[in-house]
C-alpha cells in the first residue's frame, strides 16, 4: 500500500492522551489503513504520523472515524512518493495488507 504523512495539531494533548491516541489507532487498524509510527511534541502541540494505506480518501475517512480531522493549511496530508534509505532517494517499497 502507499505510504502518507500527516500533521496534526494537538493542543492541550498530554503523553498520555498521545498514546492513548496511538493505541485507538492501532485497534482500528485494518486491511485498508495501518499507522507506522507516530512523531509528537507535546510542548509545540504537533503530532506527525506515517501510514500505509489504499489511498488518501481511505486515510482521510479513517482518520474522521478516530476523530482525527485534517484542518486549515496547518494540517496536511501527503503521499510519500520517495524516501531517502541511506544515501539513496527510493521510492517507496510498498507492503500489501
Amino acid at each position: 500500500m502507499p505510504k502518507f504523512i500527516s500533521t496534526h495539531a494537538i493542543a492541550c494533548m498530554t503523553r498520555q492522551d498521545v498514546a492513548r491516541l496511538l493505541k485507538r489507532f492501532k485497534e482500528e487498524e485494518n486491511a485498508d489503513v495501518s499507522s507506522i509510527r507516530v512523531l509528537c511534541d507535546t510542548l509545540s502541540g504537533r503530532l506527525v504520523c506515517e501510514w500505509e494505506a489504499r489511498d488518501s480518501v481511505t486515510l482521510i475517512e479513517w482518520l474522521k472515524k478516530c476523530n482525527v480531522q485534517i484542518r486549515g493549511t496547518g494540517e496536511w496530508l501527503m503521499t510519500v512518493q520517495y524516501e531517502s534509505v541511506g544515501d539513496e532517494l527510493v521510492v517507496p517499497p510498498r507492503h500489501n495488507a
